[in-house]
């Protein structure tokens, strides 16, 4: 599993990369990975997995439903990379920080509510303009092809964890985050 992560892991820089590997794995585009299409991806990056059943087994680990099939969640979650607790403390922080109504998503009007004064401070913005800048800040956290304008705690940690990556210093990764989202930790 781990050289599998590694292997997709070193041409990729944030989720969607990830989703688009998903696709291009996904060869009939149902949204769903089958075994013939992992065997061939597993294959294809010469992991030097030599049997079936080493695959059979590799793909079990994804297939957390058990379903036969590998959805992007699925997919998402064995191959992202982990944060150490320190991280997702921090991340989950924020995320509860932004999660004004305390409902466990972030919403257009969460990030409103908590970015009242500096939305008021910039008169020059219409409202419309403010709505599309707060739009285009929650789909960069919206999975691909799920969009809905709601991010949840696994979107969040999956955007963070991704983010992670490219940060090796934790206080460094801490501050990323503060400038991001002029957040006090």
């Amino acid at each position: 599993m781990e050289l599998f992560r590694q292997r997709l892991l070193q041409s990729t820089t944030k989720q969607s990369d990830l989703i688009d590997i998903f696709s291009v794995i996904d060869r009939d585009h149902s949204g769903r990975i089958t075994f013939e299409e992992f065997r061939a991806a597993i294959k294809s990056l010469q992991l030097g997995i030599k049997n079936d059943q080493e695959i059979k087994n590799l793909f079990r680990q994804f297939d957390t439903t058990n379903n036969g099939q590998i959805d992007l969640n699925e997919f998402l979650q064995q191959v992202r990379p982990a944060m150490n607790e320190r991280r997702q403390k921090t991340v989950l922080n924020l995320f509860n920080s932004l999660d004004v109504d305390n409902d466990g998503t972030l919403t257009m009007l969460d990030l409103k509510t908590k970015y009242a004064a500096q939305i008021k401070a910039n008169k020059k913005k219409t409202d419309q303009a403010v709505n599309q800048a707060l739009q285009n800040f929650l789909n960069k956290f919206d999975t691909r092809g799920q969009e809905d304008g709601i991010i949840d705690k696994e979107e969040f940690l999956g955007f963070c964890s991704m983010l992670s990556a490219t940060v090796k210093d934790d206080v460094y990764f801490e501050y990323v985050l503060r400038t991001l989202f002029d957040f006090r930790l």
